[in-house]
């Protein structure tokens, strides 16, 4: 038994040998599929039982994997199901939004140990808020009790447009920090701060993986989410892997044009559905009838202050009858279910998951609007084969899906330390 595990590791260091390739896919299968049992990983792999058993043996002794209970969806006998260790090392999560931060601290498998929110004051600059959010990270990890060997890794989602492999953000098409944010190297800025691993993704595709890998995206090869908030965005997965396209710029939802003669955009073009639609469209359309004279239970929620409008105070009135707040909302989703009708069309997807502060504020008042429209305006065949559903995880589903994307790296260093 010696000779054939050290066998086993001298294969495994050599990245290109068969042995090293089938060990590595079994992890990445376990590290994926919380609980999944040998036989599945037999049945997913084409190894054979014996295959998989050396395999999973060799990953147990080296500290990476453990057996975590039986699989009670099995009828018989319960086979043993499989899940990384715990404790291999912690990660942190940020996201980094135009109104809020949200950070997080989870275990390698993203089981939540620690999480904070607080406000981005982007209108402070550049510097300042890239100082707090260290600073913010700093405590997370303090408050959290993780040792600071136990840190593996840091995943930020950024709503900027982003280069994933150079970890810039490139640009932040948001009004006063086109300039501020222009070639802004996070990655690195985190990983001489902290000495860790560090990646910088969008904070749409960052909770779309949370979506993913902790939501109603479980168990999907395909699906499409949607996230609204001050911006609108989304991610794409095919065959169960986030699309990016050849650029790394897929899923820009919100620079759909919906009305080539409709507001300036940020972005430089005009009628860009998050013109219209986005949360922060949707506070400038009720403040600004309010200030015309319009009666609103919003005046009321916001004490009179109407610079304190939220999209949860407006989704909050529309639940109680609140007539303004209902036509405004109901426009918003109009215009995002227009576009989602050339979507559907386009990519005849199987699952839409919406998310974001907008469908948080008043969920039930979505999902009707959003399928009657689409069925008006897309193909029968695809309107009808489309599911939508709206997220149920937090607002701290960006800050866990960034620590799930850096968990991958991860997983990969200790593999490779460990053989």
């Amino acid at each position: 038994m010696v000779i054939t595990r050290s066998l086993q590791r001298a294969q495994a260091q050599n990245p290109e040998s068969k042995s090293f390739k089938n060990e590595w896919n079994v992890l990445q299968l376990i590290h994926a599929n919380r609980n999944i049992s040998r036989i599945e990983l037999s049945k997913q792999t084409c190894l054979s039982a014996a295959s998989i058993t050396a395999i999973v043996q060799n990953l147990i002794d080296r500290g990476l994997v453990v057996e975590s209970g039986h699989n009670s969806s099995a009828l018989g006998r319960k086979p043993v199901s499989l899940s990384l260790r715990d404790d291999v090392g912690f990660l942190v999560g940020v996201d980094l939004g135009s109104f809020h931060t949200r950070v997080v601290v989870t275990n390698i498998r993203g089981a939540l140990v620690y999480k904070q929110e607080s406000e981005t004051g982007m209108q402070d600059g550049r510097d300042l808020v890239l100082s707090r959010t260290m600073k913010k990270i700093h405590k997370a990890i303090d408050d959290s009790g993780t040792p600071k060997n136990a840190l593996k890794g840091i995943g930020i989602g950024h709503s900027g447009v982003i280069d994933v492999s150079k970890g810039l953000v490139l640009s932040f098409p948001r009004p006063g920090q086109m300039t501020e944010w222009k070639n802004v190297p996070l990655r690195d800025l985190l990983e001489r701060e902290f000495g860790v691993p560090c990646l910088l993704e969008d904070s749409v595709r960052a909770i779309a993986t949370a979506e993913k890998h902790f939501g109603l995206g479980a168990g999907l090869s395909d699906f499409i989410y949607v996230d609204v908030g001050m911006g609108i965005g989304a991610a794409i997965f095919l065959d169960g892997k986030l699309y990016r396209g050849p650029g790394g710029s897929a899923g820009e939802f919100g620079h759909m044009t919906v009305d080539e003669h409709g507001p300036l955009c940020c972005c430089g073009n005009y009628g860009c559905l998050e013109t219209l639609a986005s949360c922060g469209a949707i506070i400038q359309s009720v403040r600004s009838a309010i200030e015309k004279g319009v009666d609103s239970k919003v005046r009321e929620l916001a004490q009179g202050d109407l610079n304190r409008i939220s999209i949860e105070m407006i989704g909050k009135a529309a639940l109680q009858n609140d007539s303004l707040s209902f036509r405004v909302l109901h426009e918003a989703v109009s215009h995002i279910a227009v576009a989602l009708a050339d979507v559907v069309n386009l990519l005849n997807p199987h699952v839409l998951i919406f998310g974001g502060a907008l469908f948080r504020s008043a969920p039930e008042l979505f999902l009707e609007p959003l399928k009657r429209t689409i069925k008006q305006r897309a193909l029968e065949k695809s309107a009808n084969e489309v599911q939508l559903k709206i997220s149920t995880l937090g607002s701290e589903a960006g800050a866990l899906g960034a620590g799930r994307l850096i968990s991958e790296i991860v997983v990969e260093r200790l593999y490779r330390i460990a053989t």
